[in-house]
């Protein structure tokens, strides 16, 4: 691992927390943090630097405050543009990104490849993880298998995410940043199957980026959610109620219309009025709900809604603070509010030691699991792996060898083995598995998956 090396993590959040977490305890000496915005609520569950009392304040500078003593490490609260990228890539040696757009991403790798610099791209959604590292030649990368990136056609009602898939992620992107080997494929992880695939990359003769010799085109304009486009002009009908959402943002435009809708009987008509996120992504959050659309009026940049009820009143409903923070994970439909309020409720023993039970742990909580200790009664017992053996244990959810690498299992086991000999960035990545795993018995049952991947030492994927 070459710890010598100046890391620059393009994005402080779901991602970019664990890539920095998993670099200081790694010993990297230098690391650069990134990123232009400042914690909110929604981030806790998943950007795991930040607590409650970090709200409003940058998400670069203090993911660079809680690094190791011994990493020297810049937090700039600024994004990486054209402006700022000639001083910032002055002297790094690899860049991680860990932004979560699909433009800003393409452009990043376009960046990259001009500049010679190797890239770890790394992305989460839903339940899928994605990895790839681009050597410094450039070749072949991201546009090659790909093309030019454009935003993704998806709304942010489908942009949920399990808290461990990014960390898992993070963590992997963090160990490839060192590990010096440039990768031949780009990895993706399925938390939901528990599988994983490598799909092959080659250098395409024709690829749009690394074909071509050319400049880096201008960092582009942002563009989270796409705006519908204006037309029709039909009159809305009357409602029996109204909801303005034009201040609100993603995805809780969506849960505050879905909880509203779902408090009114069958066929009565509420009237919504979005703001641009909104208008991007509360039509079709609510067509997956079976609620009606009578009629869309674009407004500006937003759009007046008028949709009839389904009915179907959810009594698990959160309380408005715990909307807000758990916003990310109660949009994914096999969570909603009444999975999360089983996170909330449930007890978890998690046994073990090392950075796989720290990053268990950690993620367990982050996610809002009610109780996580290592004694007392619980609904789950859980093992994270340590340096000894722990045998005559019966564990519900844990760790376990298999061959050079370690997966996480929901069979139970009464003869554990630890997690031994692995880089610090691999061992926090395991712990991020089981967390995973402990989260979709709690929410899913029996439908959880009942084991995942492994990975093994290096860092590879299986």
């Amino acid at each position: 691992m070459d710890t010598d090396a100046h890391v620059l993590v393009a994005g402080a959040g779901g991602i970019g927390c664990p890539a920095t977490w998993a670099l200081a305890a790694s010993g990297v000496r230098r690391v650069t943090v990134l990123d232009p915005d400042v914690v909110e609520r929604s981030n806790l569950p998943r950007q795991v630097w930040f607590r409650e009392a970090d709200l409003g304040r940058s998400k670069a500078r203090l993911a660079a405050a809680r690094m190791d003593a011994h990493v020297f490490a810049g937090g700039v609260h600024a994004r990486l543009d054209d402006r700022s990228a000639a001083s910032l890539l002055e002297d790094v040696d690899v860049i991680v990104d860990a932004t979560d757009g699909a433009q800003v991403k393409d452009w990043i790798n376009q960046l990259a490849v001009r500049r010679g610099v190797p890239l770890v791209h790394a992305a989460g959604l839903r339940s899928e993880a994605r990895l790839m590292r681009v050597a410094a030649s450039g070749r072949p990368c991201l546009a090659c298998l790909f093309g030019r990136l454009e935003e993704e056609t998806g709304s942010c009602a489908d942009l949920g995410v399990w808290n461990g898939v990014v960390g898992t992620v993070g963590f992997l992107a963090a160990h490839r940043a060192l590990s010096g080997r440039d990768g031949t494929g780009y990895a993706v992880l399925d938390f939901e199957t528990g599988r994983a695939l490598d799909l092959a990359a080659g250098a395409a003769a024709d690829c749009p980026v690394c074909g071509t010799p050319a400049e880096v085109e201008p960092y582009p304009a942002d563009a989270a959610c796409a705006v519908p486009t204006a037309g029709g002009g039909a009159t809305l009908p009357e409602a029996s109620a109204q909801l303005d959402l034009r201040e609100e943002q993603c995805p809780l435009n969506l849960l505050r219309a879905r909880r509203r809708l779902s408090e009114m009987p069958a066929g009565e008509v509420l009237a919504i009025a979005l703001g641009a996120e909104g208008a991007a992504t509360v039509p079709d959050g609510v067509r997956a709900l079976g609620h009606r659309v009578l009629a869309e009026e674009p407004r500006g940049e937003g759009l007046d809604l008028l949709v009839a009820s389904a009915g179907a009143r959810d009594d698990s409903s959160l309380s408005g603070e715990d909307l807000q923070r758990f916003a990310r994970q109660v949009v994914l439909p096999e969570v909603g509010e009444a999975g999360q309020r089983r996170l909330g409720a449930a007890r978890v023993r998690l046994l073990g030691s090392g950075h796989a039970w720290r990053s268990a742990r950690t993620y367990l909580r982050a996610a809002g699991v009610g109780y996580v200790a290592a004694e007392g009664e619980a609904d789950l017992v859980a093992w994270a792996g340590g340096t000894e053996p722990l045998a005559d244990v019966r564990a519900d959810v844990a760790l376990v060898e298999d061959g050079d690498g370690v997966r996480a299992t929901s069979e139970s086991s009464d003869a554990l083995l630890g997690a031994h000999d692995a880089p610090p960035a691999v061992a926090l990545a395991w712990g991020t598995l089981l967390a995973d795993l402990v989260q979709r018995r709690i929410v899913l049952g029996d439908a959880a998956p009942t084991r995942t991947f492994a990975i093994d030492g290096d860092g590879d994927v299986r």
